[in-house]
């Protein structure tokens, strides 16, 4: 496998990582908000389940982020040689 299918693979691993972290982030600070009367078991499992999901959703979005700046990043290069690179 090249480096380039390598770093978008750890690019992927890491911004879901990141985003499912995000969603138990904020599960638990729904947990610490809701007060515990009023949820059930029912509740919390749907909440955290929820939480997770969207927070794989955001490491999706970061993925797609981490991939598309630098494609952007490339069509606002000067097209004349750089006097810095020798």
């Amino acid at each position: 496998m090249s480096r380039r299918v390598w770093g978008i693979l750890v690019l992927f691993v890491l911004s879901l990582v990141l985003g499912v972290l995000a969603g138990e982030f904020f599960f638990r600070i729904w947990m610490k908000t809701v007060p515990a009367a009023v949820t059930t078991s029912f509740n919390t499992g749907s909440a955290h389940t929820y939480y997770l999901v969207r927070g794989a959703e955001l490491g999706l979005v970061f993925f797609a982020w981490g991939l598309l700046s630098p494609l952007i990043a490339m069509m606002f290069r000067s097209k004349k040689a750089d006097p810095l690179k020798a």
